[in-house]
């Protein structure tokens, strides 16, 4: 119990001390460089237009015995073209600004009988519904000089308006009748746990007594907390706190994305962070680079087990890529499978409040299109229509994990001394490619700079998005610097190779220096000046950062770093990124319910964006915790009784 004490109180301590994070925000904001208001639209002209979001009271609504809750997209126009009244002008001004919203286009959720009684009709089929609604609207803002008309209604009539279906109940079947076999493992476990100790010993060695136990809550529990003490493992024990400092990143900028793709009742807080020449308001449209760390460290961890195997004079045959892909496989799939299986299925059966056309178009999503992500192809197949969007860095790892034992079993044999420069040359490769796709199709640096495209969650229908974002040949350099890496520390990792001063500012220089560049140069000089540096910026982020970030690691287990590199070991942070993969592929689930019940514009500043940052860092832990003790870690363990495999590297070269 003293360790699940431990373990617990390094948790709670975490969370508490992520308002280091909340502080650093903080700072950041306070210290931005530049603002976004316009210098010829005025506070008062601004103030003066109809607000660009309205939410009426939904659950009111609801309750009404002629009920019709209606989205409504609201076109403005002057009244009077020759003589348009003022606010027009503010209005043209601030819409002609791509990092703004249209306020000439209302989104509007509207009570029918209670905003527009006059409309008798109470059926968006209707062919006169639109021009009703548009006569209603427009009767609202004609004192301003304006009126519209409705380009698009989605209306709702009844609190649940999807029926449940066969596939809801084989969901929920299956979820149920694994969480009775997750408990009967866990009670079985742990009477035997209390129990006889020798008793106990034979039990969990046993065949039926491993199985048991890979489900079991108190065991995968005390797997959790318990540490590898391997000599590579200590090494590279600064990677377990940057795999959760990254996590901390990602939730941030999803949490921007959340909040900028909802209805904001201080749309102006956005449009000015939009502008912001700092690196909150950078780093939300460029820091895809950043997942570059986690292929990397993917194929680095690979390398080093195949060349161990391979010096253990076991072959990395076809049988074995085989096998290793399988695994994989069974590691990887479970946690998607549940999450893209309640998208799909009870996710859409919430009581949402008025924001629920977006989140069912996420389940329509997942129906019609689960099936790529169990293939681990949603990158490819049907991608302009991917569930669960964040996915894609799922599917891509796995593409990069076959594609990386193909090619370390093909250079081990040819003579393993190829790999540094072989995976070099595709590093090269990968930059000029990235250069061309880029530079032809004359594509900004900056993904979704635009609030429009956020809003209506357009830029995952980008090719732009799918090609240099999340596509495989964008972010391959991470994965073969991995393996260079990877070789590096395995044939040099017991060398001291940094003897002298002078090669410890050098590393300084290029590991710290490559990452700091990448984040902060785009916040100096203008990298989208010309379609030449903003493909040569593109090309180069990821392998530059992936460059940083192996440099730092190999240096960290040599004992440089300092301070970073206590940061990077401390211990909490050894145990909080275990959950790290179900962090990334979980966190978006709970945004994505936050945003399903809200019931009114949200109001975003600074101190709001760092509460919602850190309650979702919070929440995500919380959550992954779950998913991994249920789904992650019995799958693991399946994976492991299926295809037993060492682990030792170092050990093993120690033998020899």
């Amino acid at each position: 119990m003293s360790g699940v004490n431990a373990f617990g109180s390094h948790l709670i301590t975490t969370l508490f001390k992520m308002r280091l994070l909340g502080c650093g925000i903080v700072l950041t904001l306070i210290f931005s460089s530049t603002s976004g208001k316009l210098p010829d639209v005025t506070d008062e002209e601004y103030a003066a237009q109809p607000p660009v979001f309205h939410i009426d009271d939904y659950d009111t609504c609801m309750l009404l015995k002629h009920k019709l809750y209606c989205y409504v997209h609201f076109q403005l126009q002057p009244n009077d073209k020759n003589k348009p009244p003022p606010v027009w002008n503010t209005i043209q001004k601030v819409s002609s600004h791509k990092t703004h919203y249209r306020h000439d286009l209302l989104r509007h959720f509207i009570c029918i009988p209670t905003t527009c009684p006059k409309i008798k009709v109470l059926n968006e089929t209707d062919p006169g519904f639109k021009r009703d609604l548009s006569s209603c609207l427009s009767e609202k803002y004609h004192h301003l000089g304006l009126k519209g008309e409705v380009t698009k209604v989605l209306c709702k009539t009844s609190d649940y308006p999807y029926q449940k279906d066969y596939m809801d109940y084989i969901v929920l079947g299956a979820l149920i009748a694994y969480m009775l076999w997750i408990a009967f493992a866990s009670f079985y476990d742990l009477r035997k746990r209390y129990g006889d100790l020798e008793e106990y010993k034979k039990f969990a060695v046993s065949s039926h007594g491993k199985i048991i136990t890979a489900f079991s809550i108190a065991s995968n529990w005390t797997k959790l907390k318990s540490e590898n003490k391997s000599p590579e493992a200590e090494k590279l024990k600064c990677v377990q706190g940057i795999r959760v400092y990254m996590s901390f990143l990602v939730i941030l900028v999803h949490t921007i994305v959340s909040v900028t793709a909802i209805p904001i009742g201080n749309p102006k807080f956005i449009e000015e962070l939009n502008n912001r020449n700092d690196f909150l308001g950078e780093f939300s449209k460029r820091g895809v680079f950043i997942l570059s760390f986690h292929f990397m460290m993917s194929t680095w961890v690979l390398i080093m087990s195949m060349l161990a195997k391979s010096d253990r004079k076991e072959p990395l045959s076809l049988d074995f890529i085989i096998k290793s892909i399988i695994k994989r496989y069974v590691r990887l799939l479970p946690v998607l499978l549940v999450l893209v299986a309640l998208f799909a299925t009870w996710f859409r059966h919430l009581p949402y409040g008025p924001l629920w056309f977006g989140i069912c178009e996420e389940a329509e999503r997942c129906r019609q299109n689960w099936w790529t992500n169990i293939l681990f192809i949603q990158s490819y197949v049907n991608k302009y229509f991917m569930c669960h969007i964040v996915s894609w860095y799922v599917g891509v790892e796995m593409q990069y994990y076959i594609f990386a034992l193909v090619l370390v079993a093909l250079l081990n044999k040819l003579g393993r001394s190829k790999i540094p420069y072989v995976t070099s040359l595709l590093v090269v490769l990968t930059i000029l490619c990235g250069f061309w796709d880029h530079y032809r199709h004359g594509y900004s640096s900056k993904l979704a700079a635009n609030p429009e495209d956020v809003y209506r969650l357009q830029f995952n229908k980008e090719a732009q998005w799918h090609d240099h974002f999340a596509g495989f040949i964008a972010n391959s350099s991470g994965s073969m610097f991995g393996l260079l890496f990877g070789y590096i520390f395995y044939t040099y990792g017991r060398q001291q190779l940094f003897t002298k001063k002078i090669y410890e500012y050098i590393w300084w220089t290029l590991s710290v220096g490559a990452i700091v560049t990448v984040i902060t140069l785009p916040n100096i000089i203008n990298v989208d000046h010309s379609t030449v540096t903003s493909a040569m910026w593109v090309a180069l982020t990821r392998p530059l950062f992936a460059l940083g970030m192996g440099l730092l690691i190999l240096g960290m287990s040599q004992g440089l770093g300092g301070v970073i590199k206590w940061a990077c070991e401390w211990g909490p942070t050894y145990y909080l990124a275990k959950l790290s993969y179900t962090v990334y592929i979980g966190h978006p689930i709970l945004q994505n319910i936050r945003t399903g019940f809200m019931r009114y514009p949200a109001y975003i500043d600074e101190v709001s964006m760092i509460t919602l940052v850190l309650a979702d860092i919070a929440m995500a832990f919380i959550f992954a915790l779950f998913l991994t003790l249920l789904f992650e870690m019995p799958a693991n363990e399946l994976a492991n009784m299926m295809f037993k495999t060492k682990r030792s590297t170092e050990g093993d070269k120690k033998k020899q």
